[in-house]
Formats: structure tokens, sequence, C-alpha cells
């Protein structure tokens, strides 16, 4: 590998050790969390035990990186519990409330209600898969796509996403379960 492939992937790597906007970010200051079933570790390693499992939009409190494992950041959340979120799970800015409009109007969704709903996952709302059926062609093809890969999404379960964790020997940084395992659990399986 020459120097600057070396120098190329160097940058790349430290630009992933800090969560985006981070560098605005000062030591107490709020971040918030991105991803369902978000574990706090209780050392920076995704094969530690959880102290507390969050979801998207909670507020957690930045303590910075991880001296020796950059891409754990500190973090204490709203009950007080402190521990290691991995980088890509935190963001700057808490995430958009999804608007959804019914008989009596628009209505703000709570983000952590609006993921658990599973309405997360769908692609299309009513009206664009309508536009596209409409179009024809590429676009009604487009939309068959799309519904192929809500269904698909819809038959995989987040227990599914974190035995494929375990098995291709990742960091299970997100868990199956948005509960904390009890001790004597096996710190590498996905139910945590």
């Amino acid at each position: 590998m020459g120097m600057k492939t070396r120098v190329a992937w160097t940058t790349a790597l430290l630009a992933l050790a800090i969560p985006a906007g981070a560098s605005a970010v000062k030591v107490g200051e709020p971040l918030y969390v991105k991803a369902k079933n978000t574990r706090v570790q209780a050392s920076p390693s995704g094969s530690d035990n959880a102290v507390a499992v969050l979801q998207p939009g909670e507020r957690v409190t930045w303590g910075g990186a991880d001296a020796k494992h950059k891409q754990w950041h500190r973090v204490t959340t709203a009950t007080g519990k402190k521990g290691f979120v991995f980088q890509t799970n935190l963001s700057t800015t808490p995430p958009n409330m999804e608007l959804v409009t019914q008989g009596n109007g628009t209505q703000q969704v709570d983000p952590k209600k609006f993921v658990a709903s599973g309405a997360a996952v769908k692609a299309l709302s009513p009206g664009a898969e309508q536009y596209g059926k409409d179009k024809g062609g590429d676009h009604g093809k487009a939309v068959r796509d799309i519904k192929a890969l809500e269904t698909l999404a819809k038959s995989v379960s987040t227990a599914d996403i974190a035995a494929h964790v375990t098995a291709a020997g990742l960091f299970p940084v997100v868990g199956a379960s948005d509960t904390v395992a009890k001790a004597g659990t096996n710190k590498r399986s996905g139910n945590r």
C-alpha cells in the first residue's frame, strides 16, 4: 500500500471516529441516539455488557471519544447511567419529527413510537405509490420493486439482524431487545 493510499485511509478512519458535527460539540453537551435498541456498553467494546438500551431520539450527555478506542464515545443517559456508545449511533441533532395527516389535520409523531410502529421502514406514501403506478413504465417498476423491498423488510426482525451480527462476528452495538440482559447471559449474544 502506497503512502497516498495510507494517508487517505487514515484520514477516512479519523473522520469516522467522530459523529458528524461533533467538532462543534463540547464535553457535557447533548447528542441524540439514531438507531433502535442502541446499547450503552460498560466499556468501549462491542462484546461487553450493556448498561442501558436506548431508542431513537433519546438524548445523552456527551463525555468525549475514548482515548484508545475513538469510535466509542462516553455518554451519560437521562437516567444517569454512564457507558459507551458506538459513534455511528449518535447524532448532533434530534431526529426530525415525522408528520402524519389524519382526519383532524397534521400531527407530529414521537420518533420512538414511529420506529416501533414499523412505519419507519415504509418507503412509499400512498400518494407516491399512486403517482408511480399512474406514470407507468420505469416508474411503475420502481414502485413494484420498492413494495417488494418493504415486504422483505417486514420479514426481517431485530432478532434476525442481531443473529446475523453475531454470526458475522460484527460488533453488536445495536441489540435484538430494548432491555438490558441480566447478569450471566452470553455477552456476544443478541439477547441483551
